[in-house]
């Protein structure tokens, strides 16, 4: 058993969440990340991953106090073949009282790699609960970095080393921010990263925010050093109580003495302020138009399906009695993905949730709610739907399939429907990040499929074969 594990109060990260957090309706909430360093001439990854106690099934112990503990698998995959593969079990602290948890507890791991791209797959099981399960892909590119900067890890807290372990780095113990949002109760960002060169040669570091809308440094945000060897480790702390909301980038910079940039990184990261105003300017565009408050919020509603993580919280934290802000909130959305064509992307969008509304809509919620509807939104129409008539006492189903959807391939959805007509459930699907629900297809196999008349096609067959 391997187990990093460190602990702290889920009081302060209540708002922790990534860009690509992963999560599922069977209770598991868990973030995950990583960075890239330079270990003397080979490259290595740092993997930081927490999950939240209180989504976690606990069993009791001899002693009287409660424990839960999670299956963590993580493979590196090249080329369809498995390079690396780490498992191993991640238990939680012994508790006293299963209703007073307010923690989440933290894993970091270090994998040595060679150059080259790579997918990489994370697994994550509830020991106590073995149908709970969670997945999670990314692609990533490991580089050796001889010269220019190491990934820039976002800290939660640090003190310097006194004796090595896993989360020693430049001289320090680091604590991940496994997260890119920080709230209103959040007023300092720190961060560490290195840089390396192969050359004995003086450069200027520096370190700012930077403003997304604007491109430019917020509030004198900037920290400069020099460094003169071949290595150097930097870690910075930057006050952001008094930045607005509104999305930014750390952004590090080496400098040469001819005033010359020449190697650079940033981060994206996100501020959710409810002290200070956003200072996003739209001016003139199609949003102004819009200044009907619960037309604005229904709009806001629509992007449910296609919203990050981070936008869907920041969308709960509005002030729905305010229409700039309202109206803020929306035109940054379709800026953010398109700032040439907004208007046309909301546009195109708003087409697709009308299209969804009509056709999936049932007596109670409207058809963006559904879950075809917002599969239908987040990932397009499906290259193949099937539908199949089925004999009394069968429960209606449909199985879509699409070709890819980003770097995943032949992904299929199985909807079903047991409750009211037109309300179709995702059952099962192989998609990454989605609802999979195993033992639904056990269910089907052992209740009904051998019950089929001759000639009918079961949601396993269309799951197999579909056309």
């Amino acid at each position: 058993m391997k187990n990093n594990l460190f602990v702290k109060s889920l009081f302060s990260c209540s708002f922790i969440l990534l860009l690509n957090l992963f999560s599922s309706a069977q209770q598991i909430d868990a973030r995950f990340d990583i960075a890239n360093f330079q270990s003397e001439n080979n490259p290595y990854i740092e993997t930081y991953l927490s999950v939240n106690a209180n989504g976690l099934s606990y069993l009791s112990k001899a002693n009287g106090t409660y424990q839960a503990q999670l299956t963590v698998v993580i493979e590196f995959i090249q080329d369809d073949k498995i390079i690396k593969v780490d498992k191993y079990n991640l238990s939680s602290p012994e508790i006293n009282d299963t209703s007073l948890i307010d923690f989440v507890f933290l894993d970091q791991q270090r994998y040595q790699l060679s150059e080259g791209n790579y997918t990489l797959s994370l697994s994550l099981t509830d020991n106590n609960n073995i149908n709970t399960e969670i997945k999670h892909k990314q692609e990533i590119e490991i580089k050796s970095k001889n010269n220019g900067f190491s990934d820039i890890q976002l800290v939660e807290s640090y003190e310097q080393t006194i004796e090595k372990n896993i989360l020693s780095k430049g001289g320090y113990d680091l604590i991940p921010f496994i997260s890119n949002l920080y709230n209103t109760d959040n007023i300092k960002l720190s961060c560490y990263f290195e840089y390396y060169s192969d050359k004995n040669e003086e450069v200027l570091i520096q370190s700012s925010i930077i403003s997304q809308s604007t491109q430019k440094i917020v509030n004198n945000l900037i920290k400069r050093k020099k460094c003169d060897s071949m290595f150097d480790a930097s870690l910075n702390t930057f006050p952001i109580e008094n930045l607005s909301t509104g999305t930014y980038y750390l952004k590090i910079e080496a400098i040469n003495r001819n005033n010359e940039v020449i190697e650079t990184n940033l981060r994206k990261f996100y501020k959710i302020n409810k002290n200070l105003k956003d200072e996003f300017v739209f001016e003139d565009s199609f949003i102004s138009m819009i200044d009907n408050k619960d037309t604005l919020k229904k709009y806001i509603e629509y992007l449910h399906p296609i919203q990050t993580s981070i936008e869907n919280i920041q969308g709960k934290n509005l002030d729905y009695n305010n229409v700039e802000i309202l109206q803020k909130y929306f035109y940054r959305f379709w800026f953010d993905r398109d700032p040439f064509n907004t208007e046309q992307s909301w546009k195109n969008y708003y087409n697709l949730v009308k299209l969804v509304n009509r056709e999936f809509r049932n007596g109670i919620i409207d058809g963006y709610l559904s879950d075809r509807g917002r599969i239908y939104l987040s990932y397009g129409s499906p290259n193949s739907r099937s539908q199949e008539i089925m004999p009394k006492g069968f429960q209606p189903f449909e199985v879509w399939h699409y070709y890819s959807i980003g770097d995943e391939r032949d992904i299929k959805f199985i909807f079903s429907n047991d409750r009211m007509p037109n309300e179709y459930r995702l059952v099962y699907t192989n998609k990454f990040g989605e609802i999979n629900d195993k033992d639904w297809l056990n269910r089907f196999e052992e209740n009904y499929y051998d019950d089929f008349d001759n000639g009918k096609k079961s949601p396993i067959d269309y799951y197999n074969n579909p056309n």
